[in-house]
């Protein structure tokens, strides 16, 4: 799985969450590089979502820098942030080693804990 298939992928399980709790889903952006990647919207409040992806054994990591620019941008438009930390493993690695690559149309763990509020100002 390539860096931008597994980002890809925290993406959906965060994006899944919020379907799943009545969020309105405005926006997706996948690039790597642009952060938040996801805008929704519910009762008229917006928020803005970071995710991170990593594979196993480790989790996404939110950088301080990161936080500090998504942050802003929620104080601008008077949204709340938050950030998903999510951890996928290959669920038919027998090591350590192929654990920690997962590959497409395989099978998976997801460690995932749900998306943490981010203090903002």
């Amino acid at each position: 799985m390539t860096p931008e298939e597994l980002h890809y992928m925290g993406i959906k399980v965060a994006y899944k969450e919020l379907v799943d709790k009545g969020y309105e889903v405005l926006n997706v952006r996948k690039e790597i590089d642009v952060n938040p990647q996801i805008l929704a919207r519910k009762n008229d409040r917006y928020i803005l979502v970071v995710v991170k992806t990593a594979c196993y054994p480790h989790m996404g990591i939110l950088e301080p820098e990161v936080a500090a620019e998504v942050a802003k941008l929620a104080i601008k438009h008077q949204a709340l942030c938050y950030f998903a930390s999510v951890g996928i493993a290959n669920a038919n690695g027998e090591t350590e080693e192929e654990m920690a690559r997962p590959i497409v149309g395989g099978e998976y763990y997801i460690n995932y804990d749900g998306m943490q509020p981010l203090p903002i100002g």
